[in-house]
């Protein structure tokens, strides 16, 4: 077996400080905190501990912090309680599945949806948009980490951080807004739905009680996710500038290479498309000289289909890789990645 000395794929594994962690969280996090009995009144002692770490490092309050075990359902939690009967609905043509799903189910029960462009740089591009409407946003994309700007809108916004996380928070108001655990090394099936105090929200789930969410969260995940996020902030970021290190080389190295990453993005993130190569054979032979990258769509990854984020920026969606750069990737690393980019490259153009 090939060993792996440069891990660039977007699934992580949970970061080595939570790991170590896990057993004493699973011993801890077993009580179920709405009891009355001391193990559970301690429990729930840590778990307002927890919430306002996160609230801290989301820049909200704590009371707007609502904890999720399925992620995804975030998106239908902060969309659909944001709507009301005469709401519009807006996303952009690069938006995840799941908020396509979303808008798909509106459109057929007979909301006006409207998909917004956007241009060879991935900026969506805003169109007239009502203060009664809602507008779905997403903060950074998780394929190419180009940064969108502030929205112009004054209408209810849902923000979708999952990919940007805790490296780029809204610089906007918005209503609600999701993150996902894996954003910051933390466990996966643990997301973060903010609901903000002023947002005029409903729960769109049948429910009879107060509760805003099911409350299916593992509360030893939640505390890994925690200490995850805390090592996290922590370690240094040089990412934006390994990320330029693989540009550059590119540029002056590879030919007929498309870049769909602005160098301004989200340093994590990278993807390019290289001409004459298929996707799936420069994958393995990267793999055999130790480094694993992805290509296809980020939210669909295993299954190798072209990635509709770069057909909506009109970008080539054959021969694309994508590489998610981690905190642990050194500057040598990354030199030595962008040497067998360049055989790989090489090689299969000349077959």
């Amino acid at each position: 077996m090939v060993r792996i000395t440069g891990d660039f794929q977007q699934e992580r594994v949970l970061h080595p400080a939570a790991i170590s962690l896990l057993p004493q969280f699973f011993t801890t996090g077993w009580a179920d905190p709405a009891k009355l009995n001391n193990s559970s009144r301690q429990v729930n002692i840590l778990l307002e501990q927890v919430r306002q770490s996160f609230a801290k490092a989301l820049n909200v309050r704590s009371d707007e912090i609502e904890f999720l075990g399925e992620p995804d359902l975030g998106f239908q939690l902060g969309i659909a309680g944001l709507l009301n009967a005469e709401s519009k609905l807006f996303y952009s043509s690069i938006d995840r599945q799941k908020v396509f799903a979303i808008t798909a189910n509106e459109k057929n029960n007979g909301r006006t949806v409207t998909e917004l462009p956007v241009n060879g740089d991935g900026v969506i591009k805003e169109s007239e948009i009502g203060l009664s409407d809602l507008l779905i946003w997403q903060v950074a994309n998780g394929e190419t980490g180009n940064i969108q700007s502030a929205p112009k809108s004054g209408a209810n916004i849902f923000a979708d951080c999952t990919s940007s996380g805790v490296d780029l928070l809204p610089n906007f108001n918005y209503q609600t807004a999701l993150f996902d655990s894996r954003s910051w090394a933390g466990p996966a099936g643990v997301g973060i739905l903010v609901i903000k105090s002023s947002a005029t929200w409903r729960n769109p789930l049948p429910h009879n009680d107060l509760n805003r969410t099911p409350n299916t969260y593992s509360l030893p995940l939640l505390l890994a996710s925690a200490v995850a996020l805390e090592n996290y902030l922590s370690q240094t970021d040089i990412r934006s500038k390994l990320k330029n290190e693989i540009i550059g080389f590119i540029k002056e190295q590879i030919t007929d290479v498309d870049i769909a990453s602005s160098a301004n993005g989200l340093g994590k993130f990278l993807s390019l498309s290289i001409k004459g190569v298929e996707a799936d054979r420069l994958l393995l032979d990267l793999e055999d000289l130790g480094f694993a990258v992805e290509s296809g769509s980020a939210c669909k990854s295993a299954d190798m289909k072209p990635s509709h984020v770069l057909a909506a920026m009109g970008k080539p969606i054959t021969g694309n890789i994508r590489l998610t750069i981690h905190k642990e990737i050194t500057s040598e690393i990354v030199k030595h990645f962008c040497q067998a980019l360049k055989t790989s490259v090489s090689k299969l153009r000349s077959n």
